[in-house]
């Protein structure tokens, strides 16, 4: 989206909220106690130590006011004193944002914490850690394939979906991603199935590595990505481990990319949600050195 500056400079450059981070969530506890959060109004309520009277920085409106669960939307923030804007937290999850003019900020959405549907208020922070936040609040709905299947992944990953899909004993991780990627948007066919909760009956596909695998490698929606081209990979992502190389016997896990991180050194974070082990956010480089040194992972990047 192209956004005309209001002020005769360039736009200052996109910028990460990190440093402001623990004030403005300060912030948000500060207001939602006062009893602000949640309310619908184009108003702001200003964090304690602001002047009511000559309010530093002020948010009036944002749009859109809803958005996808995994982040990534555009949003318009309307209000004042956002020169020195340091920082913009949708609920207690830091953004990336462009300063368009003093009183416009473009920010893109983080995902929303665990994937779940709800409003969130909206928090900006200037440089000298005066903050305000957002009485009108922003609210993450299922939009996409991937909202779905996060969504779904994060209510199972404990408690399991056990009368629809039953669970395997010895190993529970296909039969888990493979139902995430049902709520996505994908159909059983003959080749990838299961009826196991009802007949007993399964694929191969659907719960051996080797077998989804090369599943996985047949379909026209996904594309085959190395361990050195993580940083390619994409949240809704799926991970198939091996643990043991030397034994030659493939595939013996897999998980779902749950987030990505980039570091200040250049490298790329990756943490994934799944069923043996049960985890939202098992990190994949220890699951590969600490857990299974020697071991290693390729991806299946989904269109």
């Amino acid at each position: 989206m192209h956004v005309t500056p209001l002020v005769s400079r360039p736009p200052r450059p996109r910028r990460s909220v990190r440093a402001g981070l623990a004030v403005a969530s300060a912030a948000v506890m500060a207001a939602v106690l006062a009893g602000c959060a949640g309310a619908e109004g184009g108003t702001s309520e200003l964090s304690v130590g602001a002047a009511a009277a000559d309010p530093l920085v002020a948010v009036d409106s944002l749009a859109p006011t809803t958005g996808p669960l995994a982040g990534g939307a555009a949003v318009t923030i309307t209000g004042s004193g956002f020169d020195d804007a340091e920082g913009v937290v949708f609920g207690t999850e830091p953004a990336t944002f462009d300063i368009v003019s003093d009183t416009e900020i473009v920010a893109t959405t983080p995902a929303s914490v665990d994937f779940a549907v709800g409003a969130v208020p909206v928090t900006v922070t200037l440089a000298d850690g005066a903050t305000t936040t957002s009485t009108a609040t922003y609210g993450y709905e299922i939009q996409t394939g991937v909202d779905a299947q996060m969504n779904y992944a994060f209510t199972y990953w404990k408690d399991y979906n056990l009368d629809e899909w039953g669970v395997f004993s010895d190993n529970d991780c296909g039969n888990f991603v493979n139902q995430a990627m049902l709520a996505r948007g994908w159909t059983q066919d003959a080749d990838w199935y299961s009826d196991y909760a009802t007949t007993g009956d399964y694929s191969y596909s659907w719960i051996r590595g080797n077998e989804m695998d090369a599943y996985y490698a047949s379909r026209p929606d996904t594309t085959l990505l190395s361990i050195d081209q993580r940083d390619q990979v994409k949240v809704g992502d799926v991970a198939m481990f091996d643990w043991d190389p030397a034994n030659d016997n493939g595939v013996d896990h897999t998980m779902i990319v749950s987030k990505v991180t980039a570091q200040p050194d250049g490298t790329v974070a990756i943490k994934l949600v799944g069923h043996t082990v049960d985890a939202q956010y098992r990190d994949l480089d220890n699951a590969i050195t600490v857990e299974n040194p020697g071991g290693t992972a390729h991806f299946w990047s989904i269109a």
